[in-house]
């Protein structure tokens, strides 16, 4: 079995139970409904990568149109019950995208890129499927201790042997570049607490532009 066929099965086994307990471990929710609410304009397409139940975007008004895609089946069954005029997909963010999905305007990476083996490969396949002037939020492990970057295990119990792979901001900044996507704004914030292992995970958080241009701020 393959990191990705653990991982699909890992999520499979608490679909249905993972929005009743992301309520209480996870910090990012607030934060990236506020950048929908600031960016997410009527009867645009937003990708939600990694989207997991659907939470992040189920909300958005009903002529918006939502795809999310995810390794796990029995998430996007969720997803699809939260949404059912969204479109739900089995995609592994590793692979480019299938070009006949065609462009988005809106573009969320959060709660998944724990993951990420490949971050500049990755980050290339999301710009990719941006339409110009497209607005980016990713979440990305920082490991502020280790420069580049590095790995621990995600979780002994459920999935043994499966890494969560951080970045230093130095090595996020050079994968975003690489894609050809220009910073907006980065912030260091705490993304979720690691029951497991007793500490909280912080992600680089970053607002990413698809149009070339853009002044950093920090925060």
């Amino acid at each position: 079995m393959n990191d990705s066929e653990a991982i699909e099965l890992y999520y499979d086994d608490f679909a249905p139970h993972y929005v009743p307990g992301w309520r209480s471990l996870e910090h990012y929710g607030p934060l990236v409904a506020d950048f929908l609410l600031r960016e997410v304009t009527p009867e645009c397409r937003v990708l939600d990568v990694g989207c997991g139940p659907g939470q992040l975007t189920r909300d958005l008004a009903p002529d918006v149109h939502v795809t999310g895609t995810d390794l796990s089946p029995g998430m996007l069954a969720e997803a699809n019950l939260g949404r059912p005029d969204g479109r739900y997909e089995q995609h592994d963010f590793h692979d480019p995208l299938p070009g006949s999905w065609g462009r988005f305007d809106v573009v969320v990476a959060v709660g998944c890129l724990e993951f990420c083996r490949d971050l500049p490969g990755t980050l290339g396949n999301l710009a990719d499927v941006c339409a110009p002037g497209a607005r980016v939020l990713v979440g990305i492990v920082e490991d502020r201790t280790t420069p580049g970057s590095s790995r621990r295990a995600f979780s002994e119990d459920g999935l043994p042997g499966i890494d969560m792979h951080a970045y230093d901001a130095t090595a996020q900044l050079a994968a975003i570049t690489a894609a050809g996507l220009s910073p907006w704004s980065y912030r260091f914030v705490p993304a979720w607490r690691h029951d497991e292992y007793s500490y909280v995970v912080r992600y680089g958080l970053w607002e990413l532009r698809a149009d070339g241009t853009g002044a950093l701020r920090v925060s």
